[in-house]
Order: C-alpha cells, then structure tokens, then sequence
C-alpha cells in the first residue's frame, strides 16, 4: 500500500513538472531567442544564417593596447569600449524586439551591404523584418569624456572649430546613461543663451550675427531632441572590453531570470491548479480535513513556482546557447521543446536517485521510476506538439499535450511492466501454461489432419455433383429459368448439408406476401 502511494505521489508531481515545462515552453522560447543574441554579439558572428559581424566582444578584447604610457593605454581601452559598447547596445536592444514580440531589428551599419565599413554618420540602423532599413532609424554613438564639448561640436556647425561635426545632426545619438540628463540640460541652457545673445545682437543691428546664434540654437534645440540613453554607462563599457565573457554571462543570467519570474508564474498556475483539483476530491472522498487540504495546496503551488523559476532560468540560457551553436544538431534541438524539459528530466531522474540513495526504493523499483520518466517525457514531448496544433493557444496547447501524453504513457508503461512483473513472478505458472498450450496445440494438429483428410474425401466423392449443379446454375442464368436455377442451387446447397428458405420462385413470391423473416 505503501509503495502505491508513494507512485502515486511521483506520478503526480511528474505530471505537474511535465505541465510546467510545456507551460513555460513559450516564454523560454522567446527569452531563449533574446539570450541568443549575446552570444552572437560575443562571438561575432551568427550561426542561424552562418553571417559573421564586422566586430564582436570576444575580438573587440584581444585589440592592442598601447604600452607607450598608462594614460595611452587607458585612452585606448576606452576607445575600443565604444566599440564594444556598439555591439552591446545592438544586442540588447535585439533582445528586448524579441522578447516584446517585435519585428524589427538593430544592427550596425558596418554589418549592413548598404552602409559599409565606417559610415561616416551611422554607427546603428533598424531594418524591418526583411532587412531592409527603416528611413530615419538611423543613430550615433558616442562614449567620449568632454560631452560638452562634443555637443558644441555637432550644434555650432563650422563654428565649433576644426571639430565640426554637424553632419550627427539629423542622427539619432546615444550617450553613456550618466552623461544623458547633463547633455540634455546643457543643450537647453545653451539654446536659450544663444536665443539671448541674438535679442541682443538684434537690438546692436547685428543681424546676421544674430541669425547665426539662432541658428544654432535651433540645433541645440534639435540636438536635445535626439539624444538618447545608449542603456549602458562609461564603465559597463570598459567592463565590456576587458571582461565579454563576465559580461556576456552576466546579460544571459539576466535574461534568464527575466524568463525566471514568469516561468514562476506560469508554475504557480499549473502547479496550483493540479494541486487544487487534487485536494478538492481528497476533500470530498473524505481522504483529507479541508484545512489540510488547503496547506497542501499553498505548499505545492510554492514548489510549482520553484520549479516554473528553475526550467524557465536553464532553459532560456540552455536555448540560447543551442541556438547560436556552430553544430546544426544543436541548432535545431534549440527548436523544440528539449531546453525547457532538460530541467524537468533533471528533476525526474534527480527524484528517483534521491530516494534509491535514501533507500524509499528499491533496485525494481529505480529501474521502472527511469524507465517511466524516460518513455513519459518523450511522449510528452509529441503530445505537446500536437496539443499546440490542436488548440493553438500559447502555452494552453502545449501544456494540455504534454500532460495528455505523459498521462498516457506512464499508464501503458505501467501496465506493460506489471504485465513483464507478473509473468516473471509466476514462472511456474507460464511452464504449466506452456505445457498446457503445447499439448492443446498437439490435440489440434491431430483435429486439423483428420479434418482434412475427411473434407478432401467428401470434396472428391461429391465433386462431379458439385460440378453438375454449378454448371446448371449457368445454363439457368443463360435462358432466364428462374426456377430451374432454384433446383440447382438447392441440389448444391443439399450437398453442403443445407437446405435453402426458397425452393422455387412460387416460395419466394408467398414470403414476400407474408410477414416472415428473411434467413441469411
């Protein structure tokens, strides 16, 4: 009785491990794709399309540093933090379009054949979901120390000196989080300078002058109204170039967690609502007090959520890393459920090593909770994909599926074990039986020679009346004798043991009349 329930408690947290995989299958899915794109901005190139990037973080940081002085070398590991902060903030950005379902996409125009190596305005542009760009996407980047002195640079046009840098004017510029709020201030105390200096200029009669210093106000004006937060600051950019794996790792475990929190959510749900229903009928066979009940239910939602957290973390960084890996196999495992179920798969087998270790189990009894998990999860897995197809509702289909199909085999791969049990502790019987069964089958064999020997001698003593009464039966058919047919068929039939409803048409006319039953 015991090991019953114990099965039954396994079978039961199976099915709901199983129901938050496929659950969460979606949500890995996306955030998987996400976490993709970081590997892909670390490796420098894109394995789906076999595409490699102009630059990527892993190459960014094995650029030379200068060992002429400290300052040198510092000044170089900040340029080259633009660089990979670039490829970042491209990775990113791609990662929030597919985790909000978005189409479009952001790359850097040394990546794109209509831009080229070093465009001289665009560092970044969006293309839609053919590649093409989008008009006006187009943007710069700028991680510099001096932001004052760029912003002048780019607003006074030839009057910023040798640095002229009016051509970013138009562009989109993205700047470091800190220098955000600095650089749109200054650009709104400088728009309202230069309109000052103007007014005063004007009342002088120096027009011209003052055109110009409005002028330049206006692309203050147009310059703060393009300034954008790149998402990253100076020194997550220098972190960037002299650490991509930590970082790299670190944008993943985000990520993850991201999915994480959902998954949670989608475990509390099914894992709640399983446990619910569970303890609603204990409850009502009066196996269980409502107040049990009702802490069983609050503890197993906990676990759900637990275990919802735990497959949506591995799995979106699992399909991330599939996804972007240089094998083909791997590529398009990423593609089905295999990343959200390995957390799964880990926690069945997990389980029942657990409880051999604990002794709960025994050897038998390790062999079949494997074999169970192994047979379930796949069966699961093409439930789930037929689920989705059946009820095309995100998450809804898939999770049906799969419990539908774990369901399913574990109860054939538990009756055919106990069917191979029974059959191994009953050997004596199946001996007995066998012996039974070789003797009928010899009782038979007997039967079937003497059978054949008595039909093959009827066959050939009543042969030559078989033949006359079938060859009757044509020359009947031929003129039409309806009756003469009937006298045939019933000699036919005579010699077969039978005799037929119908002697003569006559016959056949008076049960037609009459409320008789037909006999076949």
């Amino acid at each position: 009785m015991e090991k019953k329930i114990r099965r039954s408690r396994i079978s039961s947290s199976s099915i709901r491990n199983v129901a938050i995989s496929f659950g969460a299958a979606e949500t890995v899915g996306r955030y998987g794709s996400a976490t993709a794109e970081f590997v892909k901005a670390y490796r420098g190139i894109d394995n789906e399309t076999g595409t490699r990037l102009a630059k990527g973080l892993e190459g960014i940081s094995r650029y030379k540093v200068s060992t002429q002085s400290e300052k040198v070398a510092s000044n170089n590991i900040k340029q080259q933090a633009g660089f990979s902060a670039e490829v970042q903030m491209a990775a990113q950005k791609n990662a929030e379009n597919i985790i909000n379902n978005k189409p479009k996409r952001v790359m850097r125009s040394d990546d794109h054949a209509d831009f080229g190596k070093n465009h001289k305005i665009y560092d970044h542009i969006e293309v839609d979901a053919k590649g093409v760009p989008i008009p006006g996407s187009g943007s710069q980047m700028k991680f510099v120390g001096n932001i004052d002195e760029l912003l002048a640079n780019i607003a006074q046009g030839k009057g910023g000196g040798k640095s002229d840098k009016s051509r970013y004017l138009d562009a989109k510029l993205d700047l470091p989080s800190e220098q955000v709020t600095h650089a749109i201030k200054t650009c709104e105390t400088k728009a309202n300078s230069l309109r000052e200096q103007a007014k005063t200029l004007d009342s002088l009669g120096k027009h011209e002058l003052a055109a110009e210093k409005r002028a330049q106000a206006a692309n203050y004006d147009k310059l703060r109204g393009n300034i954008r937060d790149s998402g990253m600051t100076t020194d997550q950019a220098i972190f960037l170039r002299k650490h991509p794996e930590l970082a790299t790792a670190f944008n993943i475990g985000r990520t993850s967690h991201r999915a994480a929190v959902q998954g949670a959510k989608v475990g509390a749900l099914f894992g709640g609502a399983i446990s619910a229903v569970t303890n609603m009928i204990a409850v009502h066979q009066g196996n269980k007090e409502l107040k049990e009940a009702l802490i069983d239910t609050a503890t197993a939602t906990g676990k759900a959520a637990l275990a919802g957290y735990g497959t949506a973390f591995v799995g979106t960084a699992l399909k991330g890393t599939m996804q972007q890996s240089a094998n083909a196999t791997m590529r398009t495992m990423a593609r089905t459920s295999l990343p959200s179920l390995t957390v799964t798969v880990c926690l069945e087998v997990g389980s029942a090593v657990k409880q051999y270790v604990r002794g709960e189990i025994d050897e038998l009894e390790f062999i079949e909770a494997i074999g169970e998990k192994g047979s379930g999860l796949l069966a699961s897995g093409m439930f789930a994909a037929i689920g989705q197809v059946a009820l095309p509702i995100p998450v809804v289909g898939a999770a049906i599926g799969g419990m539908i199909g774990y369901t399913l085999s574990s109860m054939l791969y538990q009756d055919a074990l106990g069917a191979f049990k029974e059959a191994n502790e009953a050997h004596k019987d199946y001996l007995a039986t066998k012996e039974y069964c070789e003797m009928a089958r010899a009782h038979l064999d007997a039967y079937r020679l003497e059978f054949r020997e008595r039909f093959v001698e009827w066959l050939d003593e009543g042969r030559a009346e078989i033949a006359d009464s079938i060859m009757c039966m044509d020359a009947a058919v031929l003129t039409g004798r309806i009756d003469d047919f009937a006298d045939s068929a019933n000699a036919l039939a005579a010699l077969m043991g039978k005799t037929l409803q119908f002697g003569n048409r006559a016959q056949f006319d008076v049960f037609m009349a009459s409320d008789d039953a037909l006999v076949l």
